[in-house]
């Protein structure tokens, strides 16, 4: 039998967890992300295309969007579509719309409306498109999914530190990154995969990891991408402790969504592959792409002058340096989910470029890293600032910064 190694411990002055406060966070973030949702057309090419993937689950349970066929001549300008065997069908996995789809049981109609398209020559054409009868639905899934995801991060920090800390680092997370201005603004695929990492790290760092997998599995039918997450997490932990059981439990859960996603493109496609809708395009890239052209993109995504991580929260930069700092002083679960945001941020940058289009606040991209990320980059400011008066302003001055900004971005139209 292999011993437990010991792992550092954040800090022991944390009461009882409060699953109210919790709670409370969670409902007082709803009701802010519902009051600065986007519910109008144009609701932006790729949350329209999960709303529409949504409203037709909740319709007849079917993959296929007969209203949408031949829709695809206009991809990347009102959604992204693929033609599938049976007809036309959103190219993205299907895990926000499943999320989203009972909440379009309320009303699962559609309607006619007509968008105005220019051409390279300056000429106008109508364009009729047909739309969920309402966007509320989907941006309500939305809003739902990161408040949940803030919930869980809250419950986890809370674990490791004290609770008034945790709930004001966890409200920072909701309010001064892109969880606000851009995951819950619509239904973007963001949400759904930042709510099932927040709860898949919960459980690594209460040890039931075959728990954790589970998560992690749903968020593989968002994003599939994120397995490398899970992997980090069960790797580091089994590194850390000498010990195969937490990688072997989270790996056997979590292949439980990666056969769920290939079984879907396998009925839904015609070929049980993991891209799915997506084609071999951003498989190429991922095997093609040069590293220095990833470099080039990581250094991007801090400093992009549109989508640049550093200029609207300000409070992740430090938090960055105060990881590199701190990082001996961290728990094996926290340091793999730095890992495996690390890593998947590589995999979205080498397959993607580093803007992520348009029609959102800042950065987007980054979300699901900055969210596994997240326990790690609370810990490591909490202990670089906890015994310095200049250093906790410096903290105070750079979060209130971020939350301006992005509810700034929250705010704005962001719909065109």
């Amino acid at each position: 039998m292999t011993a437990r190694v010991a792992e550092p411990q954040i800090s022991q002055d944390h009461g009882p967890i409060s699953i109210g406060r919790a709670a409370a966070l969670g409902l007082l973030l709803l009701c802010i992300y519902l009051a600065t949702g986007e519910y109008s057309n144009r609701y932006g090419a790729d949350a329209f295309t999960n709303a529409a993937q949504a409203r037709a689950f909740a319709d007849d349970q079917d993959p296929i969007l007969e209203e949408l066929a031949g829709f695809e001549e206009y991809n990347g300008i009102y959604g992204w579509f693929a033609v599938a065997p049976g007809g036309t069908t959103a190219q993205y996995p299907p895990g926000t719309a499943i999320w989203a789809a009972p909440f379009y049981l309320v009303d699962s109609s559609f309607e006619t409306t007509t968008f105005e398209r220019e051409a390279q020559d300056g000429t106008i054409t109508e364009v009729e498109v047909a739309v969920p009868s309402t966007l509320a639905p989907a941006t309500a899934a939305a809003a739902l999914s990161v408040a949940i995801a803030i919930a869980f991060l809250f419950l986890t920090l809370a674990e490791n530190l004290p609770q008034r800390t945790a709930l004001i680092a966890a409200t920072i997370a909701g309010t001064g990154t892109g969880a606000w201005s851009v995951a819950s603004d619509k239904l973007w695929q963001h949400g759904p995969a930042m709510m099932c990492i927040s709860i898949g790290t919960y459980f690594a760092s209460k040890d039931r990891f075959a728990a954790s997998g589970v998560a992690f599995g749903f968020a593989l039918l968002v994003r599939p991408h994120t397995a490398a997450i899970a992997a980090c997490i069960g790797l580091t932990v089994a590194f850390a402790r000498r010990s195969v059981r937490p990688a072997l439990e989270m790996g056997v859960t979590s292949a439980l969504g990666l056969v769920a996603l290939l079984w879907y493109n396998n009925v839904v496609f015609g070929s049980p592959s993991i891209s799915g809708g997506y084609g071999g395009v951003f498989a190429e890239r991922l095997i093609e792409e040069s590293p220095w052209v990833v470099i080039e993109r990581l250094i991007g995504a801090l400093i992009h002058g549109r989508v640049g991580i550093l200029w609207s929260s300000p409070i992740v930069g430090l938090a960055m340096v105060a990881l590199v700092l701190c990082v001996r002083k961290l728990p094996a679960w926290a340091i793999g989910g730095a890992i495996g945001g690390f890593v998947y941020m590589v995999i979205q940058l080498r397959a993607n470029r580093v803007t992520g289009g348009s029609g959102f606040f800042s950065y987007r991209y980054p979300l699901e890293a900055l969210m596994v990320a997240a326990p790690a980059l609370v810990f490591s400011v909490w202990q670089w600032a906890k015994n310095s008066d200049s250093r906790q302003r410096l903290v105070i001055v750079l979060a209130a910064l971020s939350v301006l900004a992005h509810g700034f971005g929250a705010l704005m139209p962001t719909n065109l």
